[in-house]
């Protein structure tokens, strides 16, 4: 658990009966949160759900020393450092009628702000390393106070050390503590107007007087999943930048393309350039680091394949995926290698063989009912079974939603949302098992699943049902967390990565609930490090088309000039009848990544 799931227990402001309906609704023994006491000063309160569905109230003592439970018991220098030791050490903890308390599931508290400046619970040491790495002084974070629970710290960042200025909240406004000098008097309805208020006098002044700038706040890029929805609200409001108004979603994901981009100078592409590779790759410029690629074992044809592990890694989750290019017909047999190699027994596919009248992805699966060879394994058809098509999902609520199945009736690909084949792979030493090979059909390369078919929540729905479908087959036994998902569309990177990040993300949800901590940035960076990107074709229109607009000339270009495309990068490629419909465009992951990631937020705002 990290340190701000573990310190996010103390509820500023909250009554006896509050309490107690959140430990009710909670309902989870150990549950628990800490409050300051009505009744005293310098005192809290520990309210914990016990096993037998009562609530006992336990009271924290706050002294010269530290915080302690009573007399004649252990003395902690801060709150958070008492409930982390009673969590660690069951038993330990005992209430006035000499009964064991155990603390399990913090009930986290309500955030004070969505703004990017606030960093929650977080140590001391952990704003050193934070603000160390950044370079402008005045640079700034605001954390949770860890001496005087309740209270928030603005740290700054100067020539020669880190300021820290605490913010004082009582009877709903909140102030600087001023000890006594002209900031006192300035009271803020919020933590945010506080801020704001500052950054735009440029003046702070510290407990030492040495006045201290407020020029750029540190962004944080965390939040809890119970938050989502006040999440995609904030990160949908436009925000003034230097190239226009643009929405915290692009100025988030603009961010991270330029962290990444030189994150991505430290791997290698070597064993993809050799000339003998070359020709396994179904893009020339998307190729796998050497430091992650997979390595095709015993196999005497070659040890190559255009595909990465890729690990994600949460607090108690683990997952292993496989990302790699949809196979070209020279690489299907060693594709069904890597498969028996990695004793893979789940496939998710994110595109259809052919798209636009483009080959996206060789077929490499038999048809239904058939068994084919592919060098020395057999892989076997057993059934199909047929999701959609796109219209039942209208105005139907998910838990009642009957979608037909092959047996019911065969669809075509653009009348079917997904699919799920059943295959069995027996290997050259007569190894058997069984495979779930799951194809997304409703979302077009270069596009978010919104611009694919069907639109907004309609197509979203498809979506988290796709997901939900593959986690209930996975939790059926077949011992899937112990092999790696294989995911794949055709270059194997954007439609693939999303793919990860969200089949991450639900996975951490499905585990742990909602109070748990999100950080989409950097689950991308996380996969990025594993799965290289690269520069990407795509059509002029389809790049916007979530916006749900028809651009003018003089409009793309401004867009082109918003998100770093250089205009004489942009080549048009003509059709057979001469007419320029598609642009290859350089994008250093720029606008590709922002166009998945800001739906997976929005998917995410539909599933919770």
């Amino acid at each position: 658990m990290t340190s701000r799931l573990a310190r996010g227990f103390f509820h500023r402001d909250l009554s006896v009966l509050d309490t107690e309906k959140l430990l009710q609704e909670k309902n989870i023994p150990g549950s628990f949160l800490v409050r300051p006491s009505r009744s005293k000063t310098d005192a809290y309160v520990l309210s914990v759900r016990l096993a037998n569905d009562e609530i006992t109230h336990i009271r924290i003592q706050r002294t010269n020393e530290g915080f302690e439970l009573g007399q004649k018991q252990e003395c902690f220098s801060t709150l958070y450092d008492m409930i982390d030791h009673y969590r660690r050490n069951a038993g330990e903890l005992i209430d006035k009628n000499n009964q064991v308390i155990e603390l399990t599931t913090p009930i986290l508290a309500k955030m004070p702000t969505f703004e990017k400046y606030y960093h929650g619970a977080i140590s001391h040491l952990q704003v050193m390393s934070i603000l160390n790495k950044c370079e402008q002084n005045g640079t700034f974070l605001v954390r949770d106070s860890e001496t005087t629970p309740g209270d928030y710290v603005i740290c700054v960042k100067s020539s020669d050390n880190i300021a820290n200025i605490k913010i004082k909240y009582s009877n709903g406004r909140w102030f600087l503590d001023g000890k006594g000098r002209q900031e006192q008097i300035d009271h803020f309805r919020s933590l945010d107007d506080l801020i704001h208020f500052y950054l735009k006098h440029n003046i702070l002044v510290g407990m030492n007087g040495v006045a201290f700038r407020l020029v750029q706040p540190c962004t944080s890029n965390w939040f809890y999943a119970r938050d989502i929805h006040q999440r995609c609200e904030y990160l949908s409001k436009l925000t003034s930048s230097q190239r226009g108004q643009k929405t915290g979603f692009t100025l988030e994901f603009e961010l991270l393309n330029q962290q990444t981009e030189s994150q991505s100078l430290a791997y290698h592409k070597k064993h993809g350039e050799k000339q003998e590779n070359r020709i396994r790759n179904r893009f020339k410029n998307i190729l796998p680091y050497d430091e992650t690629r997979i390595i095709l074992k015993n196999y005497p044809i070659t040890d190559y394949m255009n595909g990465n592990h890729v690990r994600t890694h949460y607090e108690g989750i683990g997952r292993e995926y496989i990302a790699t290019q949809g196979p070209l017909p020279a690489t299907v047999n060693d594709f069904w290698h890597m498969v028996q190699q990695e004793l893979v027994k789940c496939i998710v596919m994110i595109t259809r063989e052919v798209e636009g009248l483009k080959n996206k992805c060789a077929r490499y699966w038999p048809d239904l009912h058939t068994t084919k060879q592919y060098g020395t394994i057999t892989v076997e058809n057993k059934n199909e079974t047929n999701y959609g098509p796109p219209q039942i999902w209208h105005k139907t609520s998910r838990a009642s939603r009957a979608l037909p199945s092959s047996s019911q009736q065969l669809l075509k690909d653009d009348d079917c949302c997904f699919r799920l084949r059943k295959l069995r792979i027996t290997t050259g030493d007569r190894r058997t098992w069984d495979i779930f090979h799951w194809q997304y059909l409703a979302w077009g390369d270069h596009d978010s699943p919104l611009t694919s078919n069907q639109r907004d929540n309609d197509q979203l729905g498809i979506l988290l049902e796709f997901f939900e479908r593959i986690a209930q087959i996975n939790s059926i036994g077949m011992n899937m967390d112990m092999s790696p998902m294989i995911v794949h569309c055709s270059a194997g990177i954007g439609r693939s990565g999303a793919t990860i990040a969200i089949d991450t993300i639900f996975n951490k949800i499905r585990t742990n609930g909602l109070d748990i901590e999100i950080d989409i940035p950097n689950l991308v960076k996380q996969i990025r490090s594993q799965r290289s990107d690269a520069t990407i074709g795509v059509k002029r229109n389809t790049l916007f088309d979530e916006l749900g607009q028809k651009f003018t000339d003089e409009e793309f270009d401004q867009l082109c000039f918003d998100y770093g495309l250089e205009l004489n990068d942009i080549e048009p490629l003509p059709d057979s009848n001469g007419n320029d419909v598609e642009y290859k465009i350089e994008i250093p992951a720029n606008r590709y990544d922002i166009l998945y990631l800001e739906r997976l937020s929005l998917a995410l705002k539909i599933f919770l």
